[in-house]
């Protein structure tokens, strides 16, 4: 189909009103919600593909918006909408622009295709001031996720799950398949708006698969290079080997966002684990054995020169009680022996190795719920703050481009807003924009 000239903009300022942009057919497709899980399939050229995307979210875009104010205040950010939008485009937008001008124009899509699905507020500068979100949040870094991938007989398991405060917990139920006009086909799970996965769990068509665990506790201030949205996108589009990844993920890397990533080529049998925070990296490669991500730098260097980690061997930490206990899972209990069936159990653990023994009610285990513990840790007692998803694939899957998830906690536990905030009236505000989350089952996706 052709496309609607439009001039280059040089001032991200003095943007014009996209006019007679709207192709004849939306370039995707809404697929029925299963078990708290919405996917669509977008295809076409950038603009096209994030015009689809945009208009097939819109809805699920304006809750964000409509919540954007209170999800940058308990996160630690700008206290204003308007400072946090203003401070992404004089900072970030025009690197964006000039040096990923492809997804600066997806980005310009996403904006145009919900307005045009009658959401008016949904301007551009939100949708680029929401993709920053994750490269802006090491100002205030937390613990992000669970994770390890494995290799056995040549057959790779990879599994994670998310930690994060419920609310934006609550809007990374996406699963979008991505096919462009030129690079590889995606499969990742995301949240409305976004490029990239965010929480960082993809399958490649080409076999590459990949997760994330971030790196917390940085004693540096990150700077803004290419953003790290834009630098794994590009590495998931255009990306032909664990190499190029390590190549894409490099060039210009400022330090936001730093990570403890976990990548497997299911068509060379290998996986590896990359960390990479501001002036440092470690890469390491296995053909056998397994990576796990904890929020703490695996690698010394990283730990001792660019974080202030007091955590990577202390079980009385969630950091270093999941190091431990996932050291025993992945090393011992399952070693040669980490299944799919295997790997649900792992990453819905309850296991606190502090106590000694099982407990739900923690932010010490694997699947972490700190919105039942009474402990004071880093977070204040029973803050909505936990696991609010699961997501496995192996080799055979990822040939497939599919995977089995878990929407809400990957043990199942439920969680109910109004039972919450009655219990925990502190957090009345969070009734305002939270949801349940019923118990859902593993499925295939």
């Amino acid at each position: 189909m052709r496309e609607t000239k439009r001039k280059k903009e040089t001032n991200p300022n003095k943007r014009k009103t996209i006019k007679n942009t709207i192709p004849q057919n939306i370039h995707g497709k809404r697929y029925p919600e299963k078990n708290g899980w919405i996917r669509i399939k977008i295809h076409g050229n950038a603009f096209e593909r994030g015009f689809a995307h945009g208009y097939l979210l819109a809805k699920e875009l304006q809750e964000i918006q409509d919540a954007f104010s209170f999800i940058l205040e308990t996160n630690g950010y700008f206290k204003n909408v308007t400072n946090y939008e203003t401070f992404c485009r004089d900072n970030i937008t025009p690197i964006i622009q000039t040096d990923f001008p492809e997804f600066f124009e997806e980005l310009q899509g996403i904006s145009a295709g919900a307005i045009a699905a009658g959401y008016p507020l949904l301007s551009f500068d939100f949708i680029v001031a929401w993709n920053c979100l994750l490269s802006t949040y090491t100002i205030v870094p937390k613990e992000r996720c669970s994770a390890f991938i494995s290799i056995y007989e040549g057959n790779i398991v990879m599994a994670h799950n998310t930690h994060t405060d419920l609310l934006t917990g609550q809007k990374v139920n996406i699963i979008l398949e991505i096919c462009p006009t030129e690079g590889h086909r995606i499969v990742m799970q995301t949240s409305p708006g976004f490029i990239c996965s965010g929480t960082d769990f993809f399958i490649i068509e080409n076999g590459i698969i990949g997760c994330e665990s971030t790196i917390g506790n940085i004693n540096y201030t990150p700077e803004f290079g290419a953003p790290y949205f834009c630098r794994i996108r590009q590495a998931m589009q255009y990306g032909n080997s664990l190499d190029d990844y390590v190549k894409i993920m490099l060039k210009n890397n400022a330090g936001d966002y730093p990570c403890t990533w976990f990548l497997g080529d299911t068509k060379r049998k290998e996986i590896m684990q990359l960390e990479i925070a501001k002036e440092t990296h470690a890469i390491e490669r296995k053909k056998e054995g397994v990576f796990y991500g904890i929020n703490a730098a695996h690698d010394e260097t990283i730990r001792k020169t660019e974080t202030a980690d007091k955590t990577y061997g202390n079980t009385k930490t969630a950091s270093g009680a999941r190091n431990m206990r996932l050291h025993y899972l992945l090393y011992e209990k399952y070693a040669g022996n980490i299944t799919i069936e295997n790997a649900k159990k792992i990453i819905a653990d309850h296991y606190d190795v502090y106590l000694d023994r099982e407990t739900i009610g923690n932010s010490r285990t694997i699947c972490k719920h700190t919105h039942l513990d009474p402990r004071k840790s880093n977070r204040s007692q029973y803050y909505p703050y936990g696991c609010t998803d699961g997501k496995i694939v192996d080799t055979k899957m990822a040939n497939e481009m599919s995977f089995i998830g878990r929407f809400g906690s990957s043990c199942g536990t439920e969680f109910n807003v109004k039972k919450y905030v009655k219990k925990h009236p502190k957090y009345k505000r969070w009734g305002n924009y939270l949801k349940n989350m019923p118990s859902q089952p593993w499925i295939k996706l």
